[in-house]
């Protein structure tokens, strides 16, 4: 098993949050959920797994969503898991991660043009993973994650 490192990068998506900020990019319903002294919130969803009900952890949310994403054909789209804070962290639901690859991180005319070619799935993607977004369209965010 390779190392984790922490790379910043470019995304087209949504961004979505996770426990640890209170979800802040859902319109969907949240739910409570507790266990060993500790709540979160988590979407209400008809997916939701035993493990996103019964530990605060986010990865059990974005396992799930891949997974579900992959079911319905759109295994191309990523859930990123991105740094909130400290210890803390969230996800965007990306369909082009641009990584900065040595150069300055930046999107030219044409990478943001093309972009919207993804804007279908990524609609789509919100319908199947049963999630409302206050943003109105996918936008281009810049953020740390973890691979």
């Amino acid at each position: 098993m390779g190392a984790i490192e922490n790379r910043t990068a470019l995304m087209y998506g949504y961004r979505l949050g996770g426990p640890a900020d209170g979800w802040p990019g859902l319109a969907s319903a949240l739910t409570w959920h507790s266990a060993d002294g500790a709540s979160w919130l988590m979407p209400q969803v008809s997916w939701a797994t035993d493990a996103m009900r019964e530990e605060n952890h986010s990865d059990h949310f974005a396992a799930a969503a891949e997974e579900r994403l992959a079911s319905f054909g759109l295994g191309e789209l990523l859930l990123r898991t991105y740094s909130i804070g400290w210890d803390d962290e969230g996800h965007i639901l990306a369909a082009v991660v641009r990584e900065p690859g040595g150069k300055p991180l930046a999107v030219d005319s044409a990478a943001m043009s093309a972009a919207s070619q993804h804007d279908a799935p990524l609609a789509r993607a919100l319908s199947v993973l049963e999630l409302h977004v206050h943003a109105a369209k996918p936008e281009w965010i810049m953020a740390s994650y973890y691979a």
